[in-house]
């Protein structure tokens, strides 16, 4: 249960009207629809009964109404009593890049001049991301990947390239004083990130255009934490390919060496993604505004 679902159905209770919560709430019709079938289906209950004349709302809708009201007015008074002031919220989906190392510098460089907004972050894959501006739980998200989804806007806002990341040893030391080619490393030990990554997809896009399939890659794990794989890789497990943006840390403290991948598939792009369904509240809107122009 959400409390966007919630705020739906309070909205249509109190407006007596689908179309006049979509409004008021900044939504379409549609997705208040889909969160007031989400709470019934939850609920296993009839909230709501419409038709084309009226809308009228069940015993069992009443009583989720009473506890709906007092649950968004809880969230509404911890968030004032806790900021200090009455805040406007963006929800937010980011997939591990953009989540740990894009999201940071854009909430306190947009918080700065923006005091009155306030956030709610989300980390997890670029599937998941997308799959939740879909449902409606969140405003937008900020994924590795646009997987061309027709209900989904993508726009890309940030560039990344993708780099070997190999522990110092005294092999990658030689490699490292010549331009190696990917095939250098195709025997090495690799760890491979989580189906649903978009640097999983990413990196299967690079081996597709050089030619390289999954099976001849000497897979030594796969790990859908890249904070484990980085360590993992200090560590002399293997090698692997990431986000140059997520490693330079350790290049710069010579804890690992990256070595740039030769062709220009490995160049990425990252996307703030909402829902062609959805209108977007004026401060979400200013918020991706700031992002679209935050990396030019």
């Amino acid at each position: 249960m959400e409390f966007k679902q919630l705020e739906a159905f309070v909205a249509v209770v109190d407006y007596g009207s689908f179309s006049e919560a979509a409004r008021r709430l900044y939504l379409t019709q549609p997705t208040i629809s889909a969160h007031i079938r989400s709470l019934e289906e939850e609920l296993h209950s009839r909230l709501i009964l419409r038709t084309t004349k009226k809308t009228t709302v069940t015993t069992r809708g009443y009583q989720l109404y009473d506890s709906a009201v007092r649950m968004l007015e809880i969230r509404n008074n911890l968030l004032e009593n806790f900021t200090g002031s009455q805040k406007h919220m963006i929800d937010i989906a980011a997939s591990t890049i953009p989540s740990s190392y894009l999201l940071p510098e854009l909430l306190a460089g947009f918080g700065t001049s923006h005091p009155d907004i306030y956030f709610h972050s989300i980390q997890t894959d670029s599937e998941e991301a997308i799959h939740r501006v879909l449902d409606g739980t969140v405003d937008l998200a900020l994924v590795g990947q646009n997987t061309g989804d027709d209900s989904c806007i993508f726009t890309p806002f940030c560039q990344d390239t993708l780099v070997v990341a190999a522990p110092v040893t005294e092999r990658y030391l030689k490699l490292k004083e010549k331009s190696a080619e990917f095939r250098e490393f195709l025997h090495d030990p690799i760890i491979i990130r989580e189906k649903g990554s978009g640097t999983k997809k990413e990196m299967d896009l690079f081996l597709e255009k050089i030619g390289v399939t999954p099976s001849e890659l000497n897979v030594i794990a796969r790990m859908n934490d890249l904070e484990s794989i980085k360590k993992s890789i200090v560590n002399g497990l293997g090698i692997s390919i990431l986000s140059a943006r997520s490693v330079t840390d350790l290049e710069k403290t010579k804890q690992i060496l990256l070595f740039p991948l030769e062709e220009s598939v490995h160049e990425r792009s990252f996307y703030i993604v909402y829902s062609k369904n959805r209108i977007l509240k004026p401060h979400v809107r200013q918020f991706m505004h700031y992002v679209q122009n935050f990396y030019q």
